[in-house]
């Protein structure tokens, strides 16, 4: 039986290039926790609601009014997957009604996000749920 002394003298002793490959590889050991750590900031989902296209071409008054408000953790919030549905909110902006006085917004049917997402930008520029190519509805940021 062969020892590993034995088996590793061809290798030479322990010079200046064993101890820069050591810690050249001990840098990028290093370097891989901050890999690891930056998932946290960018694969975070931002507040977002459904995307109302400007071709839509209705008041401010109906774009405010046509996403939902849902109660969120004991919260009041604008709708994050839902809005009314678009052509219903067109006619009656088309026809200059005030949303909640002379039409009650919340008998308008309910339609999923059809047109993407707009993301918030309050807390970050970017992350990877809101540059998501692969998505079938494409956001915008808000």
């Amino acid at each position: 039986i062969r020892d590993y002394d034995d088996i590793s003298d061809f290798l030479g002793t322990w010079g200046p290039f064993q101890l820069t490959v050591f810690f050249a590889l001990a840098i990028s050991i290093l370097l891989n926790g901050f890999v690891g750590l930056y998932i946290v900031f960018v694969g975070d989902t931002p507040s977002h609601e459904c995307l109302i296209p400007e071709e839509y071409n209705i008041s401010d008054m109906w774009r405010e009014a046509a996403i939902p408000v849902v109660m969120q953790d004991g919260v009041l919030k604008r709708s994050s997957c839902s809005r009314y549905k678009m052509e219903t909110v067109r006619n009656f902006s088309a026809l200059n009604y005030t949303p909640n006085v002379e039409v009650n917004v919340s008998e308008i049917e309910v339609e999923s996000c059809v047109n993407g997402w707009n993301y918030s930008k309050e807390v970050y520029e970017s992350t990877t749920v809101a540059e998501s190519k692969f998505l079938i509805n494409k956001g915008q940021a808000v």
